[in-house]
Parts: structure tokens; sequence; C-alpha cells
């Protein structure tokens, strides 16, 4: 069989925490209907996660991670880190630690950054609106760090109408975001 993996890292909007799936088994579901192959989906994101803690959750699981052979790995993280406050300067030092275990671990260092999408109408504490000028920090600091280690990444195009609560997505939210992430990762291809 004709195959590739696609591990997605994340917290719940990855996990598809208001959802059946999340937006990684969507995009697959995608490129299957796009390519004549088969994908297999690797999504492994826990709800509440703040990138430390998924750089530790690597270290711990970092054999599980080798052997999926993923020959694309996206990292989507940071919504809990405005939750609780974190400073730019340790995000900054435990996303290039996501970074650079997730290149060790993906074919030819194949990684998507994709930039934390702003909260929206709906959203209910300890989130706040005021939080996207946060959000716009964390994602300059994404872009760079994508340009040091020389990745990829996606400004994913939402609005109120994908989520459910202003932070979490919903139906409509994780097959739209599912569809963006493939055709990205199509253009990459050429298709």
């Amino acid at each position: 069989m004709n195959w590739e993996t696609y591990l997605a890292l994340g917290d719940s909007i990855t996990i598809g925490a208001r959802t059946y799936l999340g937006y990684p088994e969507n995009t697959g579901s995608f490129l299957e209907n796009r390519l004549s192959k088969k994908w297999n989906i690797v999504n492994y994101a826990v709800s509440g996660f703040t990138a430390i803690d998924l750089a530790r959750y690597i270290d711990v699981n970092y054999a599980n991670f080798k052997a999926q052979n993923p020959s694309i790995t996206s990292i989507l993280i940071g919504t809990n880190d405005l939750k609780i406050g974190t400073s730019l300067e340790n995000f900054e030092i435990a996303l290039n630690q996501v970074i650079v275990k997730a290149k060790i671990f993906t074919q030819n260092s194949n990684v998507i950054l994709i930039q934390i999408p702003k909260l929206q109408k709906g959203i209910m504490y300890p989130y706040t609106i005021e939080m996207n000028s946060k959000i716009l920090e964390f994602n300059q600091l994404i872009l760079s760090l994508a340009d040091q280690q020389q990745l990829k990444t996606l400004a994913l195009k939402v609005n109120e109408e994908h989520f459910l609560d202003g932070v979490h997505l919903n139906e409509y939210g994780v097959k739209a975001i599912g569809e963006q992430v493939s055709q990205f990762i199509l253009k990459e291809r050429g298709l």
C-alpha cells in the first residue's frame, strides 16, 4: 500500500476537544481524496498542553514519535500559554525545544509551524479578547523561529463561524482547518 504519515502536535485545538475528529484527521481525508495514497494520521495533541508540556511529552514519548516515521509534522501550540501568562521569552525557549525535537524525528525536517488562531467572540474566562494582542506577539515569534530553523509556517484563515466557544473549533472549523492544512501541503508539492 502506498501511504504517508502526518503527525500533528498541539493542544485542544489540534485534538478536536469539542468535536469527534480533529483537523489532522480531516487533513488526511482531504489528502486521500486528492492523492492516490492513504494517509496515516497520528494526532498526538493533548488538551491543556503548553509548549513546555509538549516538549516534555516528546521527551517521554520520543521512541513512539520516531517509530511513526512522519513525512510531515505540524505544530500548533500556545493558546494555553496565553491562558497562564507565559512570558514571550519562556514561550520561545519551550517552542524552540519542541521544534528541535520535531525536526529530529520528522523525515527531512519537514515541520510546519501553524500560527495560533485569534480568539473569537463568545470566549469565556480566563480568556479575553484582549489576549489577541499577545497572540500577535506569539505569532511574530513563531515566524521568527520558523525563519531561523528554515521551517514553513501557516497562518489559518478563521472567523467566529469556525469556533464553538471562541477558542475551540466546531465541526465546521475542524473541516475548514483540515482543508487549509491539506491545501498547504498540496501547494508545497506543486499540486
